[in-house]
């Protein structure tokens, strides 16, 4: 099955978080300055992972083990699906300049979060704002897949 994730593409809200009022539209919204990365989105907004390169890594952000990613980027946000294998972990960082939310798509593992450690499982999200630290672990049997959105701020 292909994860689509829909991008919005006719404009965005304002940045007060009662504001029910849109912001000014802007229908090139989904032109992007890197071509590459434009060319895996299509022209309703849909980021369709299977269409993206996969890249493993070795320890991401000083973790251990394999991490198999496919990544879309623009100037200000980055959308990840992230496959980690049995054992493998994301290492400890801190979010300074941005945000991250993670759903998690399939299996089940651990999140250590400002020092707490807390399950994960299928369907959970969980969300680093700017200035907190955490770290992923899949310490189950099986891989774990997550959708994770790093948003600059």
């Amino acid at each position: 099955m292909a994860l689509l994730l829909v991008v919005a593409a006719m404009g965005s809200m304002t940045g007060c978080k009662n504001n029910t009022q849109p912001a000014e539209t802007n229908d090139s919204v989904i032109a992007l300055e890197d071509s590459t990365a434009q060319m895996y989105i299509n022209t309703i907004g849909v980021i369709d992972f299977d269409t993206l390169p996969e890249k493993i890594q070795e320890g991401m952000r000083g973790g251990k083990g394999p991490a198999a990613v496919r990544s879309f980027n623009d100037d200000l946000t980055k959308v990840m699906k992230v496959k980690l294998a049995p054992g493998s972990t994301v290492g400890m960082h801190t979010h300074t300049d941005d945000s991250e939310t993670i759903m998690v798509l399939e299996g089940s593992g651990m999140v250590i979060f400002d020092g707490k450690q807390m399950t994960l499982d299928e369907g959970n999200i969980h969300y680093c704002p700017k200035g907190h630290s955490h770290s992923i672990i899949n310490d189950s049997k099986e891989d774990l897949v997550l959708c994770c959105v790093v948003a600059q701020q």
